[in-house]
């Protein structure tokens, strides 16, 4: 079909729902993710145009889709109280407390490479508009301050056809990041998960009962230009995950630990410098961590290439 054609088309059937209008703890329907922002990220893209365009002509056949989520300390399954041995560079012996992070803009990679959006779940809970909270810890001490209610999956819905791979962010996006917690929605309003209005949420919460290490990944060097209005982030610290051969129908994403900390002697810390890495610019403790989340610690900017957090299992 001549690109012509598709443009023309748009005007007459192109329908797009602002953000605003959605509803909050819906489940996604297909009417929903067949035209305009199918990833609710409040923003419309030239692929989401002509995903419109092609569904109005051929037809919208979208379906449920689950993306299996697993924590992993190197080969062994993450659970509360479980210690760890061979930690990183000292081959330290490490018992986590914590085991959470945010994703978000998850697209699954068609036969012809083309990314499509996954539309989430709106269940109240732990997915809202394109942003979903993985959770792997119960509350079982050393694991005090989280959740009994754990999550390992992303739900939602694509179009029925077959998918070889995945991309999504992690962290929170910035039209999300700067608020109050505390009468946010959910899975915003959890404040164990939130620095402050101005630093925003922790993207990454991994935490050792000894307090060896910490892994909390956030924005800096966030500027105002009013109270509690954030414009800018001098580092903005979200990671891009590139997975080429995931298959939704019976992979699953592993997120490894050990992998995390592989380049860190988690026995020793930089001098006057919090356990691990709290983000900040000039710990260089942050700099292998960052790496292998994904993101390039002179600039916080996404640096998929390296990412060794996240693989297919």
């Amino acid at each position: 079909m001549p690109k012509s054609f598709r443009v023309s088309a748009l005007a007459a059937l192109l329908v797009v729902t602002p953000a605003a209008m959605v509803p909050a703890q819906t489940v996604a329907s297909p009417a929903e993710a067949c035209t305009g922002d199918a990833n609710r990220d409040a923003e419309v893209t030239v692929d989401e145009i002509v995903l419109t365009v092609d569904n109005a002509l051929v037809g919208c056949d979208y379906v449920p889709v689950a993306i299996p989520f697993a924590a992993m300390v190197g080969d062994e399954p993450f659970a509360c109280g479980n210690s760890y041995e061979g930690i990183g560079l000292g081959a330290t012996t490490m018992t986590p407390s914590d085991f959470r992070f945010y994703v978000h803009n998850v697209r699954l990679l068609d036969d012809s490479s083309r990314e499509v959006p996954v539309l989430l779940d709106q269940d109240g809970i732990w997915q809202l508009e394109d942003l979903a909270l993985l959770d792997f810890e119960d509350k079982t001490p050393p694991c005090n301050i989280g959740t009994v209610q754990t999550n390992t999956v992303l739900r939602g819905l694509v179009p029925r056809g077959t998918y070889n791979g995945i991309r999504f962010d992690l962290g929170v996006p910035f039209r999300m990041n700067h608020q109050d917690a505390s009468v946010a929605p959910s899975p915003l309003v959890l404040t164990s998960m939130f620095w402050n209005w101005q630093g925003g949420y922790k993207f990454v919460r991994i935490d050792d009962a000894a307090d060896q290490v910490r892994i909390h990944l956030g924005s800096t060097g966030c500027v105002t230009d009013a109270p509690n209005s954030v414009v800018s982030c001098a580092r903005p610290n979200r990671g891009e995950v590139f997975l080429p051969e995931f298959d939704p129908e019976s992979d699953t994403i592993v997120a490894d630990l050990a992998a995390v900390l592989a380049d860190n002697d988690i026995s020793v810390n930089q001098e006057g410098t919090p356990p691990g890495c709290m983000a900040g610019p000039t710990d260089q403790d942050c700099g292998p961590m960052l790496q292998n989340l994904g993101v390039n610690f002179a600039n916080g900017l996404p640096d998929p290439s390296r990412q060794t957090f996240f693989r297919v299992r």
